[in-house]
């Protein structure tokens, strides 16, 4: 689905675009997505397990922008991609089609700015006009200023997977799971 533009202005009060990325963004997605990567273990991957090629990276803004299911958010600050959301349905069953996946993140020189606020309050207007009635996410169980922000904007914890993240260094971070009903 596609968000037309939007202009916001952020707490330090620059201006902030908000729209769904498109096939002219594909690099600057790949680049932001190995750079949020690399900057924190909140991510789901390492910036190395990123080898998506710039014809794919097309391929999935151009599914996102033409789906009734699907939309991506990004936030641009001077034309730098500084952060992107996306809710994707959980699986296209009739059973399941009421429940959206939520995936946020932020580049670490924009936190502190309004760029999740911004991109969370968009993202819950879009799941109620696409007809979702539950968004669910999985944050790990030390990002406390995620689960916060979640938190505010009525997401509530209903479960834990232990051990759901292993770490380079060995160590074991538990995903907190996350469900806000619209």
């Amino acid at each position: 689905m596609k968000f037309e533009e939007k202009q916001v202005r952020l707490k330090n009060g620059t201006t902030c675009i908000l729209r769904s990325p498109n096939e002219q963004d594909a690099e600057k997605m790949i680049e932001y997505l190995k750079m949020t990567s690399e900057e924190t273990h909140f991510m789901v991957r390492y910036p190395e397990e990123i080898n998506i090629t710039i014809d794919k990276e097309i391929e999935i803004l151009k599914d996102s922008l033409n789906s009734n299911k699907n939309i991506m958010i990004a936030a641009f600050v001077n034309n730098e991609l500084a952060g992107n959301a996306g809710i994707s349905c959980i699986r296209d069953h009739i059973k399941l089609e009421h429940r959206a996946g939520f995936g946020i993140s932020i580049k670490e020189k924009y936190w502190n700015n309004g760029i999740g606020n911004e991109l969370i309050r968009e993202m819950l207007e879009q799941a109620k006009q696409m007809g979702y009635e539950q968004i669910e996410l999985g944050v790990f169980s030390d990002n406390d200023k995620a689960k916060n922000l979640y938190k505010k904007y009525g997401f509530e914890i209903w479960g834990t997977t232990k051990n759901a993240f292993k770490l380079k260094d060995g160590t074991y971070r538990d995903e907190i799971t996350m469900r806000r009903m619209i």
